[in-house]
């Protein structure tokens, strides 16, 4: 079994902490606006898009999404999938707003969307 990207963090010293933790910003930021790394099974390559549409935020056992929908949509106009490994957003009858599978599990009884 090979060590997480985490474990590999705590070995880090604060230097190459600060290095490390501002080239995840960076990645974030591009992802967030339109430049996207895609991961296959045999390459990595970049892809560069339109802004995702949506936006998030990572705390360390938290994630906030934000995906914007249509003024005057309803709840009931609304499929959130939210499962162990997968997350999906978007209007009924319409392919999702948002869809993927995550890399780790999350708990779906501590998870909750709302509509603002």
């Amino acid at each position: 079994m090979s060590a997480s990207p985490d474990d590999d963090y705590d070995k880090l010293s604060p230097e190459e902490r600060e290095i490390r933790d501002k080239a995840d910003r960076q990645r974030e930021a591009e992802e967030q606006a339109g430049m996207a790394v895609i991961l296959v099974p045999t390459f990595i390559y970049l892809n560069y898009l339109k802004a995702l549409p949506y936006s998030w935020t990572q705390a360390l056992q938290d994630v906030d999404i934000v995906v914007p929908v249509p003024k005057g949509t309803r709840g009931r106009d609304l499929l959130v999938v939210i499962a162990k490994m997968k997350l999906s957003v978007g209007l009924k009858g319409k392919d999702p707003i948002m869809a993927g599978d995550l890399c780790h599990e999350i708990k779906v009884e501590d998870s909750t969307w709302t509509l603002g």
